[in-house]
């Protein structure tokens, strides 16, 4: 199943189990760190090959956090960043309310969606389940 798929039936799940009184709807900006927006929330989203427990979270990039949070800032919204994981389950993080992670140096791909799976640094840090909330 390719990415945009993945992305199009996480985002079908999300409106119909969480977001059903305001519907996300998917941006177009294809590289953009912020993949859905809806009156309140614009966010990125995530499938994990692992479960939540694994890592105990998730890793975000640095410039997909700060992206997040400038913007939520220029459009008045709620800046999340949603994963699903191989269990089926999702877990979402408020960025506006944790505390920001401590940023790290770690050789990732490039782009892993889209063909560049070139290692890299890039700056991450951890999002823990103690800061998230299941959602489905």
């Amino acid at each position: 199943m390719s990415w945009r798929d993945v992305q199009r039936r996480m985002i079908e799940e999300l409106n119909t189990k969480i977001f059903f009184d305001d519907p996300c709807r998917k941006l177009h900006e294809e590289y953009s760190s912020m993949d859905i927006e809806n009156t309140n929330y614009i966010q990125e989203l995530k499938n994990r090959n692992n479960s939540p427990e694994r890592y105990n979270g998730s890793l975000i990039e640095k410039k997909k956090y700060d992206f997040l949070v400038t913007q939520s800032k220029v459009l008045d919204k709620i800046p999340g960043y949603v994963c699903r994981f191989d269990d089926g389950s999702y877990w979402a993080w408020n960025l506006k309310t944790v505390t920001e992670p401590d940023w790290r140096e770690q050789m990732l791909p490039r782009n892993s969606h889209f063909g560049d799976s070139t290692f890299i640094p890039k700056m991450v840090g951890d999002l823990t389940l103690k800061d998230g909330k299941k959602l489905i």
